[in-house]
C-alpha cells in the first residue's frame, strides 16, 4: 500500500522577552550577590560550624560553614540560571510561574544564610539564641513575588478557529498518509542540566555529611531524566494512529490506535486546564503539554480525551480523522 508523507508544518512563532521580563529575571541574581558578598566579608569571622536548626533556644543541628555557603549559594545560583531559562521563547507561557518559583527558592536560600551567619556575627557567639529570626528565613520565600509582579501577564499566543484547516485529507483507496513533527523544548534541556548540577552538589554534601541527602540526589536525577524525556518529542500520525515518542531517550509516551479514535480536533491548549505542563493525567483525560497554544485533542470511543501540543495541528487532525474513518 503506497504511503503519502505529509510534510511537517513550520513551527509557530513564539514571543521574545520584554524589557520588564529581563529586569524581572535580573532580580534573581540579587540573592546570589547577597550570599557571595556576605560570605566573603564574614568568612574570617565565622566559626567552622554554624547552627542550622533551633528548638526554641536550643540548637538541634549544625553544618559546616563551607557546606552552608555551598548549599545556599548553589540554590541561589540555580534559581538565577532558571531566570535565564525563563527568558527563552520556549518558556514564554510559563515565564511568570518560573520566575516566581525561582525567586522563592533564591529568597529562601539567601534568607537561611543571612539569618544563620548574621546571628553568629551579630552576637559574636557560635551558638546564638535565634528568637524569632528563623521566621525571617521562611518569609524570604516571598522574594519570588518581586520578579512575578515585574513580569507582565502574557495573552495566549494563538486561538484556533473552529473552521481552520481541512477536515479530511483526500487519499486514494490504496493510499495511506503519514505525518510527523518534532517538538523541541530547550527549557527542559536547561532544567535537566540544572538538576544534574544540583545532584552533583548534593552528592558532595552527602559525602561530607556521612550520607545525608542521598535520597535527594536520586530525586534530582529522576527529575533530570523526566526533563530529558520531554525535551524533544516526535509526534506522528499514520496507519498506527497517533503516537508520541521521546526522541532523546527513544521511549514511547503515548499511542492511540485508529480503532480507538472517535473524533479529533484542533484546539488551543491551556496548560492549567489540563493540569499543568508535562504528561498530565486527570479523570477522563490525559495530555502531553509542552507549552500553551495549538494542539491535537482526540476523543476515544470510551469517552476519554487525550491532548498533545503541536504547531499547526489542523493537518494532522484532518489526516487522523480520514484514517480513523476507514
Amino acid at each position: 500500500m503506497p504511503t503519502r508523507t505529509i510534510p511537517e508544518a513550520p513551527p509557530a512563532l513564539t514571543p521574545h522577552a520584554t524589557g520588564r521580563e529581563r529586569f524581572a529575571a535580573a532580580t534573581l541574581w540579587l540573592p546570589v550577590v547577597a550570599i557571595s558578598l556576605t560570605a566573603t566579608l564574614w568568612y574570617d569571622r565565622l566559626p567552622a560550624v554554624l547552627p542550622k536548626q533551633w528548638n526554641g533556644a536550643e540548637i538541634t543541628s549544625t553544618a559546616g560553614t563551607e557546606v552552608m555557603i555551598g548549599i545556599t549559594g548553589t540554590i541561589a545560583l540555580l534559581a538565577a540560571l532558571a531566570g535565564l531559562v525563563a527568558l527563552s521563547d520556549a518558556a514564554a507561557d510559563i515565564r511568570r510561574g518560573l520566575v516566581l518559583a525561582a525567586g522563592c527558592a533564591a529568597g529562601l536560600a539567601a534568607g537561611v544564610w543571612l539569618v544563620v551567619a548574621g546571628l553568629v556575627i551579630a552576637t559574636g557567639s557560635a551558638e546564638p539564641e535565634a528568637g524569632a529570626w528563623p521566621l525571617f528565613a521562611v518569609l524570604a520565600l516571598g522574594y519570588g513575588l518581586i520578579p512575578f509582579a515585574l513580569s507582565p501577564r502574557r495573552p495566549h499566543r494563538r486561538e484556533l478557529a473552529a473552521t481552520a484547516g481541512p477536515t479530511t485529507v483526500p487519499l486514494g483507496a490504496t493510499e495511506s498518509g503519514a505525518w510527523f513533527t518534532t517538538v523541541t523544548v530547550p527549557m527542559f534541556l536547561w532544567l535537566a542540566g540544572g538538576l544534574a548540577l544540583g545532584a552533583v552538589g548534593l552528592t558532595v554534601f552527602s559525602i561530607l555529611e556521612d550520607g545525608a541527602g542521598t535520597g535527594g540526589v536520586l530525586t534530582l536525577l529522576l527529575a533530570a531524566g523526566i526533563c530529558l524525556t520531554f525535551a524533544r518529542l516526535r509526534v506522528s500520525v499514520d496507519r498506527r494512529g497517533l503516537r508520541v515518542v521521546s526522541s532523546l531517550l527513544r521511549l514511547p509516551i503515548k499511542q492511540i490506535a485508529l480503532d480507538q479514535v472517535a473524533s479529533a480536533r484542533a484546539e488551543t491548549i491551556r496548560p492549567l486546564e489540563w493540569g499543568g505542563w508535562g504528561y498530565r493525567i486527570l479523570p477522563g483525560r490525559s495530555a502531553v503539554v509542552l507549552t500553551g497554544g495549538p494542539g491535537i485533542v482526540v476523543e476515544r470511543h470510551n469517552g476519554t480525551l487525550f491532548a498533545v501540543t503541536v504547531p499547526d495541528p489542523e493537518l494532522p487532525v484532518a489526516l487522523l480523522t480520514t484514517l480513523a474513518a476507514r
